[in-house]
């Protein structure tokens, strides 16, 4: 019984941090996406 809860522990928490990995990833990605709008935009001006 305890090494289930154990393992299923283990496995929502795998689960969070690549959620979060991912999370951070797409955040950087929109980062630099709108960095490149605001500087064409800029340029435009």
């Amino acid at each position: 019984m305890t090494q289930e809860i154990i393992k299923y522990v283990l496995e929502q928490a795998s689960g969070v941090v690549i959620a979060l990995v991912l999370l951070i990833r797409i955040e950087s990605k929109l980062d630099s996406l709108t960095s490149a709008i605001m500087h064409l935009s800029d340029n435009k001006a």
